[in-house]
């Protein structure tokens, strides 16, 4: 990737941490709290991997989790741990084949920023029953890979050929939703494209034709970066609503929805009345 659009990444990134100008004017010095606004997402699923080495049995599973920060209407900052395994298998076109396959284990590291088109356009609404979303991460992977001979490569089937491990950079991206259940919880829906910056996740930098792979001359080099998408999905829980208020219009429709989830004032003794304010923020 060119040096100008790492840096274009970088600033958009930092762009969606700092805080905007409805929510600074909101808070007055040292009233800072981490917490407001915070949920966190547990979730799992799918991966699949795009590399030099994969024609097919490219999918295997992905977990790990978000912790996610309103920064105003629009933006939040998000962190996010991902781990799982990765494989996938090379075959010849004509014969179908396999010659050489591959698996690691990964874990990645990113942080980023989240923006939701619908609070943009349709204003702020907490309780939307469908809260689209999209996003953009930078952060680290590690992995540690495996590539083996197949039955028709230049070794013993199933041998290990070759190995890698390290720590790359890697820029991630994607989209994804939340349904509203209830105001602690909510089901997340997400497909994130991940572009790290190393070829060998797959360990399959190089290849040799012919019998060059005896005494690895005459290398071939392949393409570019490897890529991977994670298609997950999670429960989010919110761990403190922020202060910022739902768009008048949508009053009504959020008494509706979460007029269950209260006692009638009447009812509650001041005991329960802290209560209340502590699962419910």
């Amino acid at each position: 990737m060119h040096k100008s659009a790492k840096f274009s990444i970088l600033i958009l990134v930092i762009a969606f941490l700092l805080p905007g100008n409805s929510d600074a004017q909101r808070r007055r010095k040292g009233d800072f709290n981490i917490l407001e606004g915070m949920s966190v997402t547990a979730k799992g699923g799918y991966n699949m991997f795009f590399g030099d080495l994969v024609d097919e049995s490219r999918g295997s599973f992905s977990f790990g989790g978000v912790a996610d920060r309103e920064i105003n209407e629009m933006f939040s900052a998000r962190t996010q741990i991902i781990a799982g395994q990765m494989k996938g298998t090379q075959v010849f076109p004509e014969s179908g084949l396999e010659y050489a396959y591959f698996n690691n284990i990964y874990g990645e590291f990113t942080v980023g920023g989240t923006y939701r088109p619908l609070n943009h356009i349709l204003g702020y609404f907490r309780q939307r029953t469908l809260q689209p979303y999209a996003h953009l991460n930078v952060g680290l992977v590690y992995y540690s890979a495996t590539e083996y001979w197949g039955e028709i490569g230049g070794g013993v089937e199933d041998e290990e050929w070759r190995s890698a491990s390290e720590i790359a950079p890697l820029v991630s991206f994607g989209g994804g939703a939340s349904i509203w259940i209830n105001p602690l919880i909510s089901i997340n829906v997400e497909a994130t494209g991940a572009m790290p910056f190393t070829d060998k996740m797959d360990v399959h930098d190089v290849w040799y034709a012919g019998d060059d792979w005896i005494n690895e001359i005459n290398p071939v080099q392949t393409s570019g970066n490897d890529f991977y998408y994670n298609f997950l999905v999670g429960v989010t829980f919110v761990i403190q609503d922020s202060k910022i208020g739902n768009d008048p219009r949508f009053n009504r429709k959020s008494y509706l929805k979460t007029r269950n989830y209260y006692r009638s004032k009447s009812r509650r003794s001041p005991a329960r009345r802290n209560n209340k304010r502590f699962l419910f923020f």
